[in-house]
C-alpha cells in the first residue's frame, strides 16, 4: 500500500505553512511583533526609581561608610566652631543646665549676631575653610556616583564596600571630566537668568526691569516666580544630561566625556519624559523625606543632633537610588 503524500501537501509543508493562521506570518512580521511585545513589557521609569531605592537600602555597609564620611568631613569646621562657642558662650546664664549643642534651638538670634561681632576674625577664618570642604565633597561625590552606577550595572550581585569603591575608581576620572564640563554650563545658565540677558528681558516686560514698578503686584510676582522656575528647570536639565553622560560612561565602559555628553543629549531628546520622571520624582521624594524626618524629630522631641544622622541617611539613600536608576534605565533603553 502506497504511503506517498500528494504533491500539493509536499509543497505546502516545504513552505512551512500551517493550518493555524498565526503560524503563517512572515518571519519579519513575527520579529516585529516580538520586539513590540518586549517594548510593551519594559517596566516604566517609576519602577526603576523604586528599584533603585531598594537597591541602596540593601547595601548597609555602603550607606554606613557614606554616613561616616558625611559626619567626619564637617568636623573640620564643626570642632573649632564648637570650641570657640564653648569658650565665648559657656558663661550665658539665661540657659541653665543646657549644653552648647542646645543653643541653636533655644537661644535668640541676637545672641549669635553679637557673638559674631565680638569674635572678630576667628569665625571668619574658620568659615573660610568651608568652600574648600564643599569642593572636596563635590569631587569625592563623583567617586560615590560612579560607585552607585557601577554596582547597579556591573556589580549588581555585590554588596561590599570594596566593590563600591572599585566601581567608583574605574570611572572616576571620566566623571571628573564631565564635572569640569558641567561647571561652565551651570555658570552660563546662571548668567542668562540672572545677568544681563535676563535684565534686558525684564526691562521689556516691566518699567526699569523692577518687579516693584510693574503694573500690578501680581504681575511682578508672577514674572519673578516664572524666572525662578525656568532657572531651576534649566539646572535640572543640565543635571539630567550630566547624569546620562555618566551612565553612558559606566554602562559602555567609555572614557570620553565630550562624546558621552553628546550621547546624553540625544538620549534626552528621544526619551525626555521617562528620565525626567526618574530624576525629578527622586528629588521630590528626597525633599518629602527630609521634611518628614524633621517633622518626626520635632514631634518626638528628639535633640538636634538626631538630624545629623537622619538627613545624611535620607540624602545618601535617595542619591544612590537616582544614580542606580538612571544607569539601569539607560542600559535597558539602549540595550548595551
Amino acid at each position: 500500500m502506497s504511503t506517498e503524500q500528494p504533491k500539493e501537501n509536499i509543497i505546502v509543508d516545504a513552505m512551512n505553512f500551517s493550518d493555524e493562521p498565526d503560524a503563517n506570518q512572515q518571519p519579519e512580521k513575527m520579529r516585529d511583533v516580538g520586539e513590540e511585545s518586549q517594548q510593551s513589557a519594559r517596566p516604566g521609569s517609576v519602577h526603576f526609581l523604586i528599584g533603585g531605592i531598594f537597591f541602596a537600602l540593601i547595601r548597609p555597609r555602603v550607606l554606613c561608610f557614606l554616613m561616616l564620611w558625611s559626619c567626619v568631613l564637617p568636623l573640620v569646621v564643626a570642632v573649632p566652631m564648637f570650641n570657640q562657642a564653648n569658650r565665648d558662650l559657656s558663661a550665658v546664664q539665661d540657659l541653665p543646665g543646657q549644653s552648647i549643642l542646645a543653643l541653636p534651638e533655644s537661644a535668640p538670634a541676637w545672641m549669635f549676631r553679637e557673638w559674631q561681632i565680638q569674635s572678630g576674625d576667628t569665625l571668619t577664618s574658620i568659615s573660610d575653610v568651608m568652600p574648600l570642604l564643599i569642593l572636596l565633597s563635590s569631587i569625592i561625590g563623583l567617586l560615590f556616583s560612579a560607585g552607585w552606577m557601577s554596582m547597579a550595572t556591573h556589580y549588581r550581585d555585590e554588596h561590599s564596600l570594596r566593590a563600591f569603591l572599585k566601581g567608583g575608581g574605574e570611572s572616576f576620572f571620566p566623571f571628573l571630566r564631565t564635572w569640569l564640563l558641567a561647571l561652565p554650563l551651570f555658570a552660563l545658565t546662571t548668567y542668562v537668568f540672572w545677568g544681563a540677558p535676563s535684565e534686558w528681558v525684564l526691562e521689556k516686560l516691566m518699567p526699569e526691569g523692577d518687579a516693584a514698578l510693574a503694573a500690578s503686584e501680581t504681575t511682578g510676582r508672577a514674572i519673578d516666580i516664572t524666572r525662578q522656575l525656568l532657572y531651576m528647570l534649566a539646572l535640572l536639565k543640565i543635571e539630567i544630561i550630566i547624569d546620562l553622560a555618566r551612565a553612558s560612561i559606566v554602562v559602555g565602559k567609555r572614557s570620553s566625556a565630550v562624546l558621552a555628553i553628546l550621547r546624553a543629549v540625544g538620549f534626552l531628546f528621544r526619551r525626555p519624559f521617562a528620565i525626567f520622571v526618574i530624576v525629578l520624582l527622586g528629588f521630590i521624594i528626597e525633599a518629602a523625606l527630609i521634611f518628614g524626618s524633621e517633622w518626626l524629630r520635632d514631634l518626638l522631641e528628639w535633640p538636634l543632633i538626631a538630624a545629623v544622622f537622619m538627613l545624611p541617611f535620607v540624602r545618601h539613600v535617595m542619591r544612590g537610588a537616582r544614580q542606580s536608576a538612571v544607569a539601569d534605565y539607560y542600559r535597558a533603553a539602549t540595550g548595551e
